[in-house]
């Protein structure tokens, strides 16, 4: 398989390892830790019950979309949509286990559950984390030799008004990075269960994906709203994850943006179109010809119009199709400036050493370029 560059020039530095957070010691097959000294034993709301003396020997977190059932899949929302994320407690005392969550419907690895109410779990006490990027710009190598998928620098970061709570609604907001989504993007979560002097944590930021990836697995449950079903909506997904310079994958369907690891400018408009039901494969600005049909294209003049080779302005076609630059692309989100017409006031969505966004496209980098207007065929 041949690994693709991205489509925009990155000279950046590599990003660094990640460190497991010293309050939140993180594991997936529930083993034990003894609390750190540097984590305060908070008393929480007294969740459970002190006669239960079985050992939880694991913790998940599930979300459930609306009225739906709760499930350890990778949920996908629309922003009118509640989502709502579920402590999952696994106990074991003389042998046998016990499941217990508050989820009034719980499927766990695809398989119908119904677990006992938390009040009569052990006594506990919860916390609940993001886990999300810590930069918002990452590269997997400049040129096709010093290629490789780099590691994305995940750190966990605790959420305020959840502590001891065994039920919380889905916030996508990213804290580490700049928020662009405000309400819609992608997050993972993870919870920590603290049990006397043990510690008992959900996947979290040493759960890699592994070869063809610098992301997490599935085991680190991930949310992701979008704003609506439109194909910008859908590009909304990728809202909080970084920009990563030649994003790739072993296949399509294994490509970082599959798995919402973040994108390089091309494969996120490809991802969005794929979220739409196309098939097209991941590619770099190169590429997107092939895919695509041509609209228009033209130069931007001293007013800030772009104009074809006979002086006519450019139309601003309609939301959604691409903007494609020499190396880089976005996609066409709000006419404003002169309506009607292509200038570099209008809007485009895209990603470019930053997480995605909305942005003028005077501001871009791009605007003195030629374009080209475009749409997936």
């Amino acid at each position: 398989m041949t690994l693709l560059l991205a489509a925009c020039t990155n000279t950046r530095a590599q990003p660094t390892e990640t460190v497991a957070p010293q309050h939140a010691p993180a594991n997936t097959g529930g083993v034990t830790q003894k609390v750190p000294a540097t984590a305060a034993r908070v008393v929480t709301s007294g969740l459970g019950d002190a006669q239960n003396h079985a050992r939880v020997i694991a913790v998940q977190v599930v979300a459930a979309i609306d009225d739906a059932p709760a499930s350890d899949r990778p949920a996908h929302a629309r922003a009118d949509q509640r989502v709502t994320l579920h402590a999952v407690i696994t106990t074991e005392l003389a042998g046998k286990r016990v499941i217990y969550s508050d989820a009034p419907a719980l499927r766990l690895a695809g398989k119908p559950v119904k677990p006992i109410a938390l009040t009569h779990a052990p006594r506990l006490e919860l916390r609940w984390n993001r886990i999300e990027p810590a930069a918002a710009d990452t590269t997997n190598g400049a040129t096709p030799k010093d290629f490789r998928f780099a590691a994305i620098d995940y750190r966990a970061t605790p959420i305020e008004g959840a502590l001891g709570k065994p039920t919380i609604v889905a916030d996508v907001r990213p804290t580490l990075t700049p928020d662009h989504g405000h309400g819609v993007g992608t997050m993972r979560y993870q919870l920590v269960a603290l049990q006397g002097d043990r510690v008992i944590a959900s996947a979290g930021p040493e759960a890699r994906r592994g070869r063809g990836s610098g992301g997490l697995t599935d085991a680190v449950l991930r949310v992701s709203i979008r704003r609506d079903d439109s194909f910008l909506g859908y590009l909304t997904e990728m809202y909080g994850q970084p920009y990563v310079w030649a994003s790739a994958g072993l296949s399509d369907r294994t490509h970082q943006s599959e798995h919402l690891e973040g994108s390089d400018c091309a494969d996120f408009l490809v991802y969005g179109a794929r979220r739409m039901g196309a098939k097209y494969a991941y590619t770099w600005t190169g590429g997107l010809p092939k895919i695509t049909k041509l609209l228009a294209s033209g130069t931007r003049g001293t007013d800030g119009i772009y104009r074809d080779a006979r002086g006519e302005p450019l139309p601003f076609t309609k939301p959604g199709d691409l903007v494609l630059f020499p190396r880089h692309v976005g996609a066409l989100a709000v006419d404003r400036g002169e309506l009607g017409v292509l200038d570099d006031r209008d809007l485009m969505m895209h990603t470019l050493f930053d997480s995605p966004k909305e942005q003028a496209i005077a501001d871009s980098g791009y605007a003195d370029k030629p374009v080209e207007l475009r749409r997936f065929r």
